[in-house]
């Protein structure tokens, strides 16, 4: 029996790595983000994603910024432009009071929808 699954195991696998070498490197795929070998063109940034990294960068170079570091050490630190810090603060002042920014797609809310209580029905086979 064990020599029948490791059998079977072992022609899946040998078929599995035959499969992936039959596809070949086409170029199908480009291997990074700046690569066109395959004709495709890497598209602008949306405005989506600018929102998105505004809100999840510029709180913290406003935290910076309120305690003392130099432009240099907010470059450094969270990977922007010197142009992108005044941006960011200015996005800071825009946001009410006690803003969070919203979780990414497709993630719950932290303590999120609690489970609604069990009812209160009798155990089986109890009887009153």
């Amino acid at each position: 029996m064990k020599r029948m699954i490791g059998l079977t195991l072992a022609s899946g696998l040998a078929l599995l790595v035959a499969g992936c070498a039959g596809q070949g490197g086409n170029g199908a795929f480009p291997s990074g983000p700046g690569d066109t070998s395959s004709g495709a063109v890497r598209a602008s940034a949306p405005a989506a994603t600018r929102n998105f990294n505004l809100a999840v960068r510029c709180p913290g170079v406003h935290w910076e910024k309120t305690h003392g570091w130099t432009d240099q050490q907010i470059m450094q630190q969270e990977s922007l432009d010197q142009s992108e810090i005044p941006a960011c603060e200015q996005w800071v002042a825009a946001q009410p009071k006690g803003y969070v920014p919203p979780p990414p797609p497709g993630v719950a809310p932290a303590g999120g929808t609690k489970a609604p209580a069990p009812s209160a029905a009798p155990a089986a086979g109890a009887q009153s």
